[in-house]
């Protein structure tokens, strides 16, 4: 399982990349401004369990970024698990490595969480 999201870069931050501002810069404030997105991301690998993705924060200092517009970033947050029924409330540090690629052309960046193998069905 790998769950990706695309979503597009507002018109300022592609005027100031194609101004020639340092396009770390830009892609660590486009990603605080669009964290909903990193979110939902977050979400997909939660959603079975019901899990909430909460206090999530963004380590822009561990930003790569290439000419291109490929890299990484670390994204921490907090997995909480609450179930009544089953007397559960918990909750645990959580972190995952963001890939993204942005399209400076179309304005376009495109989020892909970790990849996690899926067990298979056991033999009868």
């Amino acid at each position: 399982m790998q769950e990706t999201t695309k979503f597009a870069m507002s018109p300022q931050a592609i005027e100031a990349i194609q101004d020639g501002a340092d396009k770390k810069v830009i892609l660590a404030q486009t990603f605080e401004n669009e964290i909903k997105h990193v979110e939902d991301l977050l979400m997909g690998y939660h959603f079975r369990e019901r899990g909430s993705v909460d206090h999530l924060e963004l380590d822009t200092s561990s930003m790569t970024v290439d000419e291109e517009g490929r890299g990484s970033f670390m994204a921490r947050y907090i997995l909480g698990l609450y179930n009544a029924c089953a007397d559960l409330d918990l909750s645990d540090k959580a972190k995952m490595q963001i890939d993204f690629e942005a399209d400076f052309e179309n304005g376009m960046i495109t989020l892909t969480g970790e990849f996690f193998p899926e067990r298979e069905p056991d033999d009868i």
